[in-house]
């Protein structure tokens, strides 16, 4: 996304006006189709489309965010026949409802304290800041899909859930009260993030193998796992000095000492301990599962471009251009105390991202 100029073009105004007024009654999809021809007019002036859908009768409502060096310009316009934005369900925040349970109202606070549990799992929250990241970026209009690209990602969304009759897919989104427009808007947003992904990765695995081919050997080995990090730290050296550590370990695990697994990981996913393994190294204790590992190398095969390694790069690059976002981003937490959001935006800009 460029970055946000000082100065608007004059004419910028009246064509975001006219843009808007087209789209009214338009379906998501195509209004972000027509946002492209926008984008091409002004390549230097970043521009993203929100709406809020009315559940009454699917229509929507449309905002055109144009950025600016000095803030966000949110850009509306209302027909005659429709209400303005800021009047529409005026009432004080704290008496929105979100559900209502045999009779009973449960109101937006009450939720909020439910969703607590993301004060102690970083995971959780990274996954939400990076789904608006791609939500903005996808929302730009610069990875529409075309018609065709639609109904095969609709044809893959719906065999992924059986979905393989019309009556089959009508019963599932009545299940989940999804009028066909909100579907495809769905699964648009899907696509669109894979073709985003798609995108931001291309050409780039060649790169990143050649330049890193080691990390993504593939060791076969023996991995212990130990409650405490003290029972750990004593059976390392036996594990080093012992004849057949393969036997050694079956003791370890006979005695109740360690539970033991057999795993094919790449070298990466070690410790820096790691980088020179080879077949009979033991290596650690580290930290693993609230206890400590220790890490037996049977095997060392040569990292080789397949697949499983494409994909494993594509996902880091990914991550990569995530962290960068969210380094970027301006993060701001609305319930919680001080400390507790600013702990958590602290961990969000070192934490590596959840795919």
């Amino acid at each position: 996304m460029p970055a946000p100029p000082d100065r608007l073009p004059e004419a910028l105004l009246a064509d975001a006006l006219a843009y808007l007024g087209d789209v009214t009654g338009l379906q998501p999809r195509e209004a972000r189709g027509h946002l492209a021809a926008l984008h091409e007019r002004y390549p230097d002036v970043p521009m993203r489309l929100v709406w809020r859908r009315e559940a009454a009768d699917e229509s929507c409502h449309y905002d055109l965010l144009i950025k600016t060096a000095a803030g966000t310009i949110s850009l509306a316009l209302a027909s005659n026949q429709v209400l303005p934005w800021p009047m529409r369900g005026s009432q004080p925040s704290g008496d929105q409802v979100v559900v209502r349970i045999n009779g009973v109202d449960v109101k937006m606070e009450q939720v909020v304290s439910i969703l607590d549990v993301l004060w102690d799992d970083v995971r959780l929250a990274e996954r939400l800041v990076n789904a608006h990241l791609v939500m903005e970026e996808t929302s730009s209009g610069r990875t529409e899909l075309t018609d065709g690209e639609l109904r095969q990602a609709m044809d893959a969304f719906r065999r992924a859930r059986g979905l393989l009759t019309a009556q089959a897919t009508q019963e599932w989104m009545a299940q989940r009260g999804l009028a066909l427009a909100a579907l495809e808007e769905l699964v648009a947003e899907q696509a669109a993030a894979r073709r985003l992904r798609r995108r931001i990765v291309a050409g780039r695995a060649e790169a990143v193998f050649d330049a890193h081919r080691d990390d993504f050997d593939r060791l076969h080995v023996l991995r212990l796992r130990y409650a405490e990090p003290e029972a750990a730290r004593a059976a390392l050296p036996r594990l080093r000095d012992a004849a057949d550590p393969v036997a050694l370990a079956a003791r370890e695990v006979l005695g109740n000492a360690a539970t033991c697994q057999m795993e094919e990981v790449r070298r990466c996913d070690l410790p820096a301990g790691a980088a020179g393994a080879r077949a009979g190294d033991v290596l650690g204790p580290f930290p693993a599962d609230g206890g400590s590992a220790i890490v037996y190398v049977l095997q060392v095969r040569p990292a080789v471009l397949d697949e499983a390694t494409r994909a494993l790069i594509e996902g880091r690059v990914f991550d990569e251009w995530l962290a960068e976002r969210r380094g970027k981003a301006t993060v701001e937490w609305l319930w919680g105390t001080v400390a507790r959001t600013e702990a958590l935006n602290a961990a969000l800009e070192n934490a590596p991202s959840a795919r």
